[in-house]
């Protein structure tokens, strides 16, 4: 039995599977594991055919060794190149998610295409990544980096709505190379500038030439220049004006009309100055016509028209199930049931009954009817309020603060009232011990000494009111 294609070792990388092949390379998936870190790369392996090539070989190092230092959101970051069993390689970002151009069908082909804003929102995207390449300077030189092959298909779009340009710096390679014609994927060449068609010195204006016919093509949902054969897609490009997108779908207004016909002009001295200044007559046209950013994400887009595959996807361990509406996370009617730390919040809060007397609770526990408390030995009199005295105010008076001495009343038991309650309690508690023990010796005056301590605390407490009160009537 054959060994089964995958996994496969090339060099440091392991290869998974198989993603595509194209004019000039193969597409795999592979992983890196350096210094215990295993990462999920894309490998683009340039074909044998190419790698035999001494120009291409060349250019491709250099423009390699000059895109590896762009990092930007909007740029698929190139972390290696290098060469293994004569191939050459590059290995860069994996992005799961899928490439403008298949975006596109399947929006059209399941009836869901991308809204006007959401076309043009990702091209303000793709525009943000050229515009970092096109004036990217290292060590205080600029790198002058052109794409020179702005296409969907180098367009990446994540299932979370990022969308990034890959391929920097290939393209300049294949026109170098004998070997591009034979190897150049049909229809690339509809994305080219009339100054690329014709061989001349290119600027950033070549790019933005080719990013305005992406636009064109995501609006229309119509290729704009290319024809049956590759002349004549040139022809096209050359002599052809593009017609305004408008023409072909409803809801384009005249502004974003123009913006994009600006951009297609055949004379780049007639465009836009730069892709920045196109991505900010974008941005304008955007918030203009765009009440709602959330409803026009690129996300939802990618969840609605993609959200089969999305669902099958590996996910790390406790992840959440990916959302699958349009427009947020598929959740049930009804309240939101609370869990991990705002549960056990709720659980920390919940109000306990209030405890029961200390003496009755122990008395239960212990099987054991209640015991005396302190306060069962203290006379009912002693009991009463403290003396307050009377208001100074007259009635209806509502003062903001009163003293102490103002909201003093008249009430309460007087001195005498106190001395008799003390001695008829003195003469009842020394018989009724007595009576109790039956009349043991010693009995009385152990009665009689808890008697005299509570005289003494009474009178205590009548001197020390009196004091009081005198003070507070100072």
């Amino acid at each position: 039995m054959a060994a089964p294609a995958f996994p496969k070792q090339f060099g440091k990388y392991t290869l998974i599977r198989k993603l595509a092949t194209g004019g000039m390379a193969e597409l795999f998936v592979a992983k890196t594991n350096e210094d215990g870190d295993e990462r999920e790369v894309v490998l683009k392996r340039i074909l044998p055919s190419f790698s035999e090539d001494e120009s291409f070989v060349k250019m491709f190092i250099d423009e390699a060794s000059l895109t590896s230092k762009l990092q930007h959101p909007n740029i698929v970051q190139i972390f290696d190149f290098d060469v293994t069993d004569r191939q050459y390689y590059i290995s860069m970002e994996y992005i799961q998610g899928e490439d403008l151009s298949n975006l596109m069908k399947e929006g059209v082909d399941k009836g869901t295409p991308l809204s006007i804003a959401q076309c043009v929102w990702a091209v303000i995207e793709l525009a943000k990544g050229l515009h970092y390449a096109h004036t990217k300077e290292h060590k205080g030189r600029a790198l002058n980096i052109i794409h020179r092959d702005v296409t969907p298909h180098n367009a990446m779009v994540s299932y979370d709505g990022e969308i990034k340009l890959m391929d920097f710096g290939i393209a300049k390679a294949a026109e170098r190379s004998t070997k591009t014609q034979a190897g150049m994927v049909k229809g690339k060449v509809a994305y080219m500038s009339p100054e690329q068609a014709r061989g001349k010195p290119l600027d950033p204006r070549s790019d933005l030439f080719a990013l305005a016919t992406v636009l064109w093509e995501m609006l229309t949902h119509k290729r704009l220049y290319l024809r049956s054969s590759d002349f004549e897609t040139l022809t096209a490009i050359l002599k052809e004006e593009a017609e305004p997108p408008s023409k072909y779908r409803k809801g384009i207004d005249q502004e974003l009309d123009d913006i994009i016909g600006t951009a297609l002009e055949k004379d780049r001295e007639h465009r836009q100055a730069s892709v920045e200044v196109f991505a900010r007559e974008l941005t304008r046209w955007y918030y203009k016509h765009v009440t709602d950013p959330e409803s026009e994400s690129i996300r939802s887009f990618m969840y609605q028209v993609f959200g089969d595959k999305i669902a099958k996807l590996p996910r790390p361990a406790g992840a959440p199930e990916p959302a699958t509406q349009r427009g947020g996370n598929e959740t049930g009617g009804g309240a939101r049931k609370p869990t991990g730390r705002i549960e056990a919040a709720m659980a920390a809060k919940k109000v306990e009954p209030a405890p029961a007397s200390s003496s009755s609770r122990n008395a239960k526990l212990e099987g054991k009817p209640p015991g005396r408390t302190l306060e069962a030995s203290v006379p009912d009199v002693l009991k009463a309020k403290p003396p307050r005295r009377a208001s100074t105010h007259a009635p209806g008076d509502s003062p903001d603060f009163q003293s102490a001495a103002t909201i003093l009343e008249d009430a309460g038991p007087s001195q005498a009232d106190v001395a008799r309650a003390l001695a008829e309690r003195k003469q009842s508690g020394a018989t009724g011990d007595a009576s109790a023990r039956g009349a043991k010796p010693g009995a009385g005056k152990s009665g009689g000494g808890n008697t005299k301590v509570i005289v003494i605390l009474a009178a205590v407490a009548v001197v020390v009111g009196g004091v009081l009160a005198f003070v507070l009537t100072q």
